[in-house]
Protein backbone atom coordinates (compact mmCIF):
# COMPACT_ATOMS: atom_id res chain seq x y z
CA UNK A 1 0.00 0.00 0.00
CA UNK A 2 2.66 2.13 0.93
CA UNK A 3 4.73 1.85 -2.37
CA UNK A 4 1.42 2.49 -4.38
CA UNK A 5 1.01 5.52 -2.93
CA UNK A 6 4.64 6.45 -3.12
CA UNK A 7 4.53 5.65 -6.44
CA UNK A 8 1.27 8.10 -6.90
CA UNK A 9 2.89 10.52 -5.48
CA UNK A 10 6.17 10.76 -7.49
CA UNK A 11 3.50 10.44 -10.74
CA UNK A 12 1.82 13.41 -9.39
CA UNK A 13 5.13 15.41 -8.61
CA UNK A 14 6.49 14.46 -12.43
CA UNK A 15 2.91 15.74 -13.86
CA UNK A 16 3.27 18.63 -11.73
CA UNK A 17 6.66 19.51 -13.31
CA UNK A 18 5.51 19.11 -17.15
CA UNK A 19 5.38 23.17 -18.25
CA UNK A 20 2.12 24.08 -19.72
CA UNK A 21 2.43 24.33 -23.31
CA UNK A 22 0.22 27.51 -23.37
CA UNK A 23 2.92 30.19 -22.96
CA UNK A 24 2.91 33.85 -23.11
CA UNK A 25 4.76 36.26 -25.58
CA UNK A 26 5.72 39.91 -25.78
CA UNK A 27 6.17 41.53 -29.44
CA UNK A 28 9.33 41.98 -30.05
CA UNK A 29 9.61 45.14 -31.77
CA UNK A 30 13.06 44.87 -33.46
CA UNK A 31 12.00 41.89 -35.38
CA UNK A 32 8.29 42.48 -36.54
CA UNK A 33 6.99 44.64 -38.75
CA UNK A 34 3.71 45.22 -40.82
CA UNK A 35 4.73 46.30 -44.77
CA UNK A 36 2.10 47.87 -46.63
CA UNK A 37 1.97 47.79 -50.56
CA UNK A 38 -0.46 50.20 -53.02
CA UNK A 39 -0.16 50.45 -56.68
CA UNK A 40 0.44 54.28 -57.55
CA UNK A 41 -0.62 55.54 -60.90
CA UNK A 42 -1.34 52.54 -61.82
CA UNK A 43 2.72 51.33 -62.74
CA UNK A 44 4.52 50.33 -59.63
CA UNK A 45 3.54 49.83 -55.57
CA UNK A 46 4.58 51.95 -52.80
CA UNK A 47 5.83 50.05 -50.19
CA UNK A 48 5.93 51.54 -46.82
CA UNK A 49 6.69 49.99 -43.08
CA UNK A 50 5.43 50.72 -39.50
CA UNK A 51 8.07 50.30 -37.31
CA UNK A 52 6.95 50.57 -34.22
CA UNK A 53 4.99 47.28 -33.67
CA UNK A 54 4.18 46.30 -30.02
CA UNK A 55 1.98 44.15 -28.37
CA UNK A 56 1.44 40.37 -26.58
CA UNK A 57 0.04 37.17 -27.73
CA UNK A 58 -0.61 33.71 -26.64
CA UNK A 59 0.39 30.52 -28.07
CA UNK A 60 -1.09 26.68 -27.39
CA UNK A 61 0.11 24.31 -30.17
CA UNK A 62 -1.62 21.66 -28.73
CA UNK A 63 -5.04 23.72 -28.10
CA UNK A 64 -5.47 26.40 -30.69
CA UNK A 65 -8.49 27.97 -28.87
CA UNK A 66 -6.17 29.31 -26.29
CA UNK A 67 -4.09 31.38 -28.75
CA UNK A 68 -5.26 34.58 -28.54
CA UNK A 69 -3.07 38.14 -29.55
CA UNK A 70 -3.06 42.05 -29.26
CA UNK A 71 -1.28 43.54 -31.93
CA UNK A 72 -1.02 47.89 -31.96
CA UNK A 73 0.80 49.53 -34.71
CA UNK A 74 1.79 53.19 -34.35
CA UNK A 75 0.75 55.17 -37.39
CA UNK A 76 3.48 57.63 -37.08
CA UNK A 77 5.97 55.37 -37.49
CA UNK A 78 5.14 54.44 -41.04
CA UNK A 79 8.20 54.83 -43.25
CA UNK A 80 8.23 54.61 -47.11
CA UNK A 81 11.65 55.92 -47.47
CA UNK A 82 10.05 58.84 -49.64
CA UNK A 83 9.52 61.95 -47.01
CA UNK A 84 7.27 63.68 -49.03
CA UNK A 85 5.11 60.63 -49.50
CA UNK A 86 5.19 59.11 -45.80
CA UNK A 87 3.77 62.85 -44.99
CA UNK A 88 1.20 62.67 -47.27
CA UNK A 89 0.29 59.35 -45.96
CA UNK A 90 0.45 60.52 -42.31
CA UNK A 91 -1.78 63.78 -43.14
CA UNK A 92 -5.74 63.69 -42.76
CA UNK A 93 -6.07 62.85 -46.46
CA UNK A 94 -4.83 58.99 -45.33
CA UNK A 95 -3.95 58.04 -42.10
CA UNK A 96 -4.52 61.23 -40.18
CA UNK A 97 -1.76 60.09 -37.54
CA UNK A 98 -2.75 63.10 -35.25
CA UNK A 99 -6.66 61.70 -34.56
CA UNK A 100 -5.97 57.92 -35.36
CA UNK A 101 -2.50 57.32 -33.84
CA UNK A 102 -2.53 53.59 -33.62
CA UNK A 103 -3.79 50.84 -35.76
CA UNK A 104 -5.10 47.54 -33.51
CA UNK A 105 -5.40 43.92 -34.84
CA UNK A 106 -7.02 41.55 -31.82
CA UNK A 107 -7.07 37.81 -32.89
CA UNK A 108 -10.50 35.63 -32.22
CA UNK A 109 -9.86 32.81 -33.39
CA UNK A 110 -7.34 30.45 -34.94
CA UNK A 111 -7.63 26.99 -36.79
CA UNK A 112 -5.65 24.60 -38.04
CA UNK A 113 -5.42 24.12 -42.54
CA UNK A 114 -2.61 21.60 -42.73
CA UNK A 115 1.05 22.63 -42.31
CA UNK A 116 -0.53 26.63 -41.94
CA UNK A 117 -3.32 28.30 -40.14
CA UNK A 118 -6.08 30.51 -40.49
CA UNK A 119 -6.51 33.46 -38.36
CA UNK A 120 -9.88 35.77 -37.90
CA UNK A 121 -9.71 38.67 -35.67
CA UNK A 122 -10.50 42.28 -35.76
CA UNK A 123 -8.81 45.30 -37.49
CA UNK A 124 -9.63 48.71 -36.12
CA UNK A 125 -7.87 51.03 -39.07
CA UNK A 126 -8.85 54.70 -39.06
CA UNK A 127 -11.63 54.19 -36.26
CA UNK A 128 -13.28 51.71 -37.95
CA UNK A 129 -13.22 48.08 -37.07
CA UNK A 130 -13.69 45.18 -39.24
CA UNK A 131 -13.63 41.39 -39.09
CA UNK A 132 -10.91 39.93 -41.11
CA UNK A 133 -9.02 36.66 -41.78
CA UNK A 134 -5.87 35.63 -43.25
CA UNK A 135 -3.67 32.40 -43.74
CA UNK A 136 -0.95 32.81 -41.25
CA UNK A 137 2.09 30.29 -40.86
CA UNK A 138 4.14 29.79 -37.60
CA UNK A 139 7.16 28.56 -36.39
CA UNK A 140 8.19 27.25 -32.80
CA UNK A 141 8.22 27.84 -30.12
CA UNK A 142 12.13 27.45 -30.38
CA UNK A 143 14.82 29.13 -28.23
CA UNK A 144 15.55 32.38 -29.15
CA UNK A 145 19.49 32.23 -28.76
CA UNK A 146 20.14 36.14 -27.70
CA UNK A 147 17.27 36.35 -24.79
CA UNK A 148 17.73 32.83 -23.97
CA UNK A 149 14.09 32.55 -23.77
CA UNK A 150 11.27 30.38 -25.83
CA UNK A 151 9.84 32.34 -29.07
CA UNK A 152 6.90 32.10 -31.66
CA UNK A 153 7.45 33.88 -35.32
CA UNK A 154 4.07 34.22 -37.25
CA UNK A 155 3.60 35.60 -40.60
CA UNK A 156 0.74 36.48 -42.96
CA UNK A 157 -0.23 38.43 -45.51
CA UNK A 158 -3.68 39.80 -46.31
CA UNK A 159 -5.38 42.77 -48.57
CA UNK A 160 -8.09 45.36 -46.97
CA UNK A 161 -9.99 48.27 -49.02
CA UNK A 162 -8.56 51.27 -47.56
CA UNK A 163 -11.95 53.04 -48.96
CA UNK A 164 -13.59 50.54 -46.40
CA UNK A 165 -11.68 52.29 -43.57
CA UNK A 166 -12.53 55.32 -44.78
CA UNK A 167 -8.73 55.96 -45.35
CA UNK A 168 -8.91 58.18 -48.24
CA UNK A 169 -11.10 58.33 -51.14
CA UNK A 170 -11.11 56.64 -54.72
CA UNK A 171 -8.94 58.24 -56.50
CA UNK A 172 -9.08 58.57 -60.73
CA UNK A 173 -8.20 60.95 -63.25
CA UNK A 174 -10.22 62.21 -65.78
CA UNK A 175 -9.41 59.65 -68.20
CA UNK A 176 -10.16 57.13 -65.82
CA UNK A 177 -6.44 55.94 -64.60
CA UNK A 178 -6.22 55.39 -60.79
CA UNK A 179 -4.01 57.52 -59.09
CA UNK A 180 -3.86 55.44 -55.91
CA UNK A 181 -5.41 51.76 -55.96
CA UNK A 182 -8.06 50.89 -53.27
CA UNK A 183 -6.55 47.82 -52.27
CA UNK A 184 -3.64 47.70 -49.88
CA UNK A 185 -1.29 44.66 -49.42
CA UNK A 186 -0.34 43.97 -45.72
CA UNK A 187 2.68 41.37 -45.00
CA UNK A 188 3.71 40.87 -41.75
CA UNK A 189 6.15 39.18 -39.51
CA UNK A 190 5.79 39.28 -35.81
CA UNK A 191 8.29 37.58 -33.20
CA UNK A 192 7.11 36.56 -29.90
CA UNK A 193 9.75 36.43 -27.08
CA UNK A 194 8.37 34.40 -23.82
CA UNK A 195 7.52 36.82 -20.91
Amino acid sequence: MKNRFKTLLILCASLAAIPSLSQSYIVDAGHSSFQSKVIRFGVVPVVGRFTDVSGKLTYDSEDLSKTSAEIIIKTDSYDANNSGGEDAVKSDAFLNVAEFPEIRFELISLTSEGDNYKAKGTLELHGVKKSIECPVSIVGPSMDLPTRKQSVGIMGSLAIDRTAYEVGREMKLPNGMVVIDNTVLIDFVILGIAE
